[in-house]
């Protein structure tokens, strides 16, 4: 019998929790919190989107545990969530006044995460994708590519304010790292004010950025394509990140940095059905969701539809 989306306990998809030291093989969705916005700019409270999220996506687990499935009317797919097997390991520890003792701690728990699931990562500021990449990258041992939904490139190689470390600064980290490259990222959904220095970036480095004026102009399912035919020409691995200030306020306005002019809710929805075609993606996050700046509950709830979405064409694809 499905339980109601408001009782019991609130993990993601009413899932069984585990320790992340106790996945396992045959355990397909590892989902982790990081609680954390030690690295924002402008208005906390992305601390709190993890159990935002998962209180969220308790709606979908009462709908995906229907007994025989539902019918997901947009997709024309059936949605039953037998023979997936989903884990909630919890929220990782951090240190609220330290973004260099949480740091490490994020990269371990993802990296054992990726070693032998699909990672989920509910943030958090948008710094928390930095570590997270690095645990993942770890995992796959080679070069990952970035395909990111976003308002803001967050490419800030130093701001004299908030130094290297900063949810301005996740995509210039892990350019440097071993493991990414400008030539292997692709951004959807980036407006408004960027440093002078971005168009240099987009110029020399072959990074791939379709803004939310591209996709108003040739719509979300090609700049999605695009997007993941730039990035997986150099590499077998994808993580995908997903700022929820990629879509216009008037749609999510419950975080901290939002931006007029993005996407809207039915284009995030749809990038993430075609992204879960996507079979290079071994890993999602979604970040920024600061719930208690959104009293009408939208954003989280979108950001749940839309890591179900994902997961739904990800996991579900040959159901019909």
């Amino acid at each position: 019998m499905a339980e109601l989306s408001y009782a019991g306990i609130q993990t993601f998809l009413k899932s069984e929790t585990c320790a992340v030291d106790e996945l396992h093989d045959g355990i397909d969705i590892a989902v982790l919190g990081v609680p954390f916005d030690g690295a924002v700019t402008r208005r906390p409270g992305a601390r709190f989107g993890p159990a935002a999220v998962r209180a969220a996506s308790g709606w979908y687990a009462y709908l995906g545990n229907y007994k025989g499935g539902v019918l997901n009317v947009e997709t024309d797919r059936v949605v039953s969530y037998d023979g997936l097997t989903v884990r909630d390991c919890g929220d990782v520890d951090t240190v609220p006044t330290s973004i260099g003792r949480t740091r490490p701690r994020i990269e371990a728990a993802v990296e054992v995460a990726a070693s032998s699931s699909f990672p989920v990562l509910l943030g958090g500021d948008h710094y928390v994708t930095y570590p997270s990449y690095l645990g993942f990258a770890r995992a796959m041992a080679e070069p990952v590519g970035v395909i990111q939904i976003d308002a803001h490139t967050d490419t800030v190689d130093s701001s004299p304010l908030h130094g290297e470390h900063f949810h301005g600064s996740p995509m210039a980290r892990i350019d440097e790292s071993e493991y990414g490259s400008y030539e292997n990222h692709a951004m959807i959904g980036i407006r408004a004010y960027e440093g002078p220095e971005f168009a240099t970036i987009e110029e020399e480095r072959d990074l791939h950025v379709s803004y939310a004026s591209d996709v108003d102009e040739r719509g979300i399912e090609s700049c999605v394509r695009d997007a993941i035919d730039h990035v997986t020409d150099g590499v077998d691995h994808v993580y995908l990140t997903v700022d929820i200030d990629g879509v216009d306020p008037s749609f999510a306005p419950g975080t901290g940095t939002p931006e007029p002019g993005g996407l809207t809710s039915g284009d995030l929805l749809q990038a993430m059905d075609l992204l879960g075609q996507c079979d290079e993606i071994g890993m999602v996050d979604m970040m920024e969701v600061a719930p208690k700046l959104d009293p009408t509950e939208s954003t989280q709830r979108l950001a749940a539809n839309a890591l179900v979405r994902f997961i739904e064409s990800k996991f579900l694809k040959d159901m019909a």
